[in-house]
């Protein structure tokens, strides 16, 4: 899907791409347990449960709220707790302290998000102008940036326990293959299977790696 498509696209084609795209997330997510999705392992990291809602807050805040007339927030805190670095939206919660905020539960992001996703399938209801089809496309990606960095940093996250819990243990790449069958075949294939490093001279070598281009680079995290 290209953003140079002609106003009132297939609102069918958008509101499938985007239940795939959040599918996509969820299924990620799916392996983890509540525990696992809470902490943040580093300042420059952010924990599982942060990056779903961070990328529901995007197209609430970008999408829902100037284009749905009838829309109405969950949570009017979520803004604070899950903004990022957009300084022109309003204030926002501390990045370093991201894994200090045990409320929303995990499963009260999880019920963020169905909310969200139910109104955004409203809007898509029918065809939508131009600019509307630009800044969903633009979460499309923004929540796959998201997907890849929900990943780097709970395999950071695993690399820190003595136990050397893996990603995917052979019961997760089942649950998560049975979650990708229809609309997100791909989801078991991105995601790397790798055990957590134990000795920490491997750990370090792993944050290194993993997290050196973050200071160089534009990302949204």
């Amino acid at each position: 899907m290209t953003i140079e498509q002609s106003p009132g696209r297939s609102a069918t084609e958008l509101a499938d791409r985007y239940q795939e795209v959040r599918a996509h997330t969820e299924t990620l997510a799916s392996v983890l347990r509540a525990e696992d999705q809470v902490v943040q392992s580093m300042p420059d990291a952010s924990p599982t449960k942060w990056h779903r809602a961070h990328v529901t807050w995007f197209f609430e805040t970008f999408l829902l709220k100037p284009f749905h007339p009838t829309y109405v927030e969950l949570d009017e805190v979520y803004g604070f707790l899950f903004n990022s670095y957009y300084e022109a939206v309003g204030p926002r919660h501390t990045r370093a302290q991201r894994g200090l905020i045990t409320r929303p539960t995990v499963d009260e992001v999880a019920e963020y998000r169905r909310h969200v996703d139910a109104a955004m399938l409203e809007l898509l209801i029918e065809p939508v102008a131009q600019e509307v089809a630009e800044l969903v496309v633009l979460g499309f990606h923004h929540e796959q940036q998201h997907q890849e960095l929900l990943l780097m940093d709970i395999k950071h996250l695993f690399s820190l326990n003595p136990m050397g819990p893996a990603y995917y243990s052979d019961a997760s790449q089942r649950k998560t293959r049975r979650l990708s069958d229809g609309s997100n075949s791909r989801a078991g294939s991105r995601a790397s299977v790798t055990k957590a490093p134990n000795s920490a001279s491997t750990t370090r070598a792993h944050t290194t790696r993993s997290f050196c281009n973050r200071s160089n680079s534009p990302i949204d995290w």
